[in-house]
């Protein structure tokens, strides 16, 4: 969670429109008992929490704002706010014991007022029996409390748990902010086109630096796609030797067919219209334009359709050799036709 004044700032710039809501939700006095924030880590969702209970606690108010230097304020954002309760997971998880003391919480008065609040980060990662122990405070809420659930999954809760809070999901965030915080967080400026358009959070972009994962992805998917493009059937042997072992799980041949349809795309589009668009491949923008130039819109559609295609199948369950090869010999025949 974080743990300064910046949180104001940065829940403003990346959750704009949700600090707005809530301002107003907060003014009328109609904010709900229980909330699930779902978004990706780096989506703003723990500012979002953090700037709620400021706005519900601090005494020097702005327009509707919180003005993040009183000392409600100040002990929130250090989480020292006796009225202000963070449940984080322990470990891998949030435990049943966890949650018991905050029930046992939920039963008490405010220490210096009449208003609780409760964040439950990595809410996802609550046991079975933490989340059925949560389940009667959500339930039969009490007294002037407000319970903030933050996840990055929603799909792992418990049902129960999401139909007795308001979910609200987080919006995606503005092109700048995001290349800011991958910037950030290393990627370099070759791949940041790319790992926006296949993620939209920082945590997940970093595990694909490891050992330089999404470079070598890159790199590889290029290599594949140029050879396929000349056309040039070694494509196939690339597509077994180099592309199959970068897909060593579900996840990464997921994110390696993704690669691929960031190709395809910038194939088609360079072909329709070179100038407008972004490039997901900046750097090999010059042979790109020479490779498609010889092909018709309708080729490069039908091979864009075919790697679409390969998603669904490897989500039937297909082998992922299978998919790189079977679209590959398929792309190929349509390609060398011309």
């Amino acid at each position: 969670m974080p743990t300064d004044n910046q949180v104001l700032m940065n829940a403003e710039q990346r959750q704009p429109v949700l600090v707005q809501h809530f301002k107003n939700v907060i003014q009328k006095n109609e904010l709900a008992h229980a909330y699930l924030f779902a978004g990706p880590n780096g989506s703003g969702k723990e500012e979002l929490a953090m700037w709620i209970a400021m706005r519900l606690f601090c005494i020097n108010l702005q327009d509707g704002q919180p003005c993040g230097t009183c000392e409600e304020c100040l002990r929130i954002s250090q989480h020292e706010h006796p009225d202000v309760l963070i449940v984080e997971p322990d470990g891998n998880s949030i435990k049943v014991d966890q949650v018991r003391l905050l029930k046992s919480e939920f039963t008490k008065s405010g220490v210096e007022g009449n208003k609780k609040v409760f964040i439950i980060a990595g809410a996802e990662t609550m046991t079975a029996s933490a989340a059925n122990s949560l389940l009667k405070f959500l339930e039969e809420p009490s007294g002037n409390i407000t319970a903030l659930l933050l996840t990055t999954n929603p799909n792992l809760l418990l049902p129960t748990v999401i139909s007795r809070t308001q979910e609200m999901e987080m919006q995606p965030l503005a092109a700048a902010e995001l290349q800011a915080q991958f910037k950030a967080a290393g990627v370099g400026d070759h791949l940041l086109a790319l790992t926006g358009r296949l993620t939209n959070s920082p945590d997940q972009a970093t595990e694909w630096l490891v050992d330089d994962w999404l470079g070598h992805a890159a790199t590889s998917v290029w290599q594949w796609e140029s050879q396929l493009l000349k056309p040039d059937m070694s494509a196939f042997v690339t597509a077994g030797t180099t592309l199959v072992p970068l897909a060593k799980d579900r996840p990464h041949q997921r994110i390696v067919l993704d690669i691929i349809l960031a190709g395809l795309r910038d194939m088609l589009l360079e072909n329709v219209d070179q100038e407008k668009f972004t490039l997901s491949f900046p750097s090999h923008r010059k042979e790109l334009q020479s490779l498609t130039q010889r092909y018709s819109k309708k080729q490069l559609v039908s091979v864009t359709d075919l790697g679409l295609q390969s998603k669904q199948l490897l989500e039937r369950n297909v082998s992922f050799q299978n998919v790189v090869e079977s679209l590959t010999l398929k792309a190929f025949d349509i390609l060398a036709s011309h």
